[in-house]
This record gives C-alpha cells, structure tokens and sequence, in this order.
C-alpha cells in the first residue's frame, strides 16, 4: 500500500513586522520569488517523521514547481514602432512524498534482528570481523590448481 503527501513551501519573509505593527493589521512582507529552503526542509523532515510513524517509508521525492512571468509591449504608433520586454521564472512550489507500507514480516525482522544486535553489543563487531575472516578463507583462489 502506497501514500502520497503534499508539503507546500511558502515565500521567504523579507521584513519582520515589529511587535506594535501586529495590532496595526501589517503582518511580515513576504518575497514573491524566493521560498523559504529552511522551513520547506523542517517540513518535510516533520512529514517524513509521521510518515514513518505510521509505518511508511518513502520511495520517492518530486519536486512540484510553478513559475511566474511578466512582459511590457512598448510599440508605438510611430513609423520605427518600438518594443516591450519580457521575463519568467520557476519556483519550488511544493514537495509531494510518496511513501511504501512496511511489510509485516519485514518489520518483524528488523525488530527482531535489532534486539539481537543490542544484546551483543560491543561484541557484534568482534563478530562480524571474525564472519568476514570465515568468507574470506572459503574464497575461490586466483590461483590455477596445481595436479
């Protein structure tokens, strides 16, 4: 089973409103182009954590982006005519996550492969140092066979 969650980003602040401009009704001045990376992490950081939560894990991370434009037409009635400009540009609008249901058994495992590696503790390393020695003395030799 699958899950897909929508994290939007949001503009950065520019200006902080002081404490008294609150009561005024003027809030923050917010960018119309540039978003704000820090929050948009913080949030899908927040969205992973519940997501795995509730025994998801994500699969994927795709960008939705939403641009802007604008443009000028400045031709005159006049015999050279005239001209105009124009620009555009995109932006993260959000993130979508999609995340995979946790198998049962799989969970089960990894539980219980976690208990077994906590009991051995400092000695789970002596372990593996010592299977990686077995593999290697079972490895195929580089060496021809001798008759």
């Amino acid at each position: 089973m699958n899950k897909v969650v929508y994290v939007p980003s949001h503009f950065k602040i520019l200006r902080e409103a002081p404490g008294e401009a609150w009561s005024d009704g003027k809030g923050p001045e917010y960018s119309d182009s540039v978003i704000d990376g820090e929050r948009l992490a913080g949030d899908i950081a927040a969205a992973v954590e519940a997501m795995n939560a509730e025994g998801y894990e994500v699969q994927s991370v795709m960008p939705v982006t939403s641009g802007h434009y604008d443009f000028a037409d400045n031709r005159g009635s006049g015999l050279l005519g005239g001209g105009g400009y124009g620009y555009g540009f995109s932006y993260t609008q959000g993130v979508t996550l999609i995340g995979r249901k946790f198998e049962a058994a799989s969970a089960a495992l990894a539980e219980a492969g976690a208990d077994v590696n906590a009991d051995k503790g400092a000695d789970s390393f002596a372990d593996r140092d010592a299977s990686a020695e077995i593999k290697s003395a079972h490895a195929p030799s580089s060496e021809p066979d001798s008759l």
